[in-house]
């Protein structure tokens, strides 16, 4: 009796630092929405601030660094999709998704889309 509660003790510890670590990894995967960034490729300063719905309000000194912040929030806001988009053009939707998205990526590796940006 004593041993089945050491291993239930044992297998509950387990199970609650496998739980905290896949919280960790999820929760770090998320876009970092407030805090100060230093990104190179900006002339001058430029602030991102969202409203309480999460929209974005951004300035900038110049246009080049509004339209760099621009593109910085939108891969914020769109990683997944934009992931998603990628795959379906390299055909390795299955890759995600399983046997089911195979017929896609079938159809559209005939393209060869991967390839081709490569040379470019």
């Amino acid at each position: 009796m004593r041993t089945l509660k050491y291993v239930g003790a044992a297998v509950a510890v387990l199970l609650l630092a496998a739980l905290a670590t896949t919280y960790g990894v999820l929760r770090g995967s998320l876009a970092r929405l407030d805090g100060k960034l230093r990104v190179a490729g900006l002339s001058a300063h430029v602030r991102i601030e969202r409203d309480s719905r999460g929209v974005p309000t951004i300035e900038a000194a110049n246009r080049l660094d509004l339209a760099f912040a621009t593109g910085f929030v939108h891969a914020q806001d769109r990683f997944f999709q934009m992931d998603l988009s990628r795959r379906l053009a390299a055909g390795e939707l299955a890759e995600l998704f399983g046997p089911n998205a195979l017929a896609q990526d079938r159809k559209v590796r005939v393209f060869r889309f991967r390839a081709l940006a490569r040379e470019v």
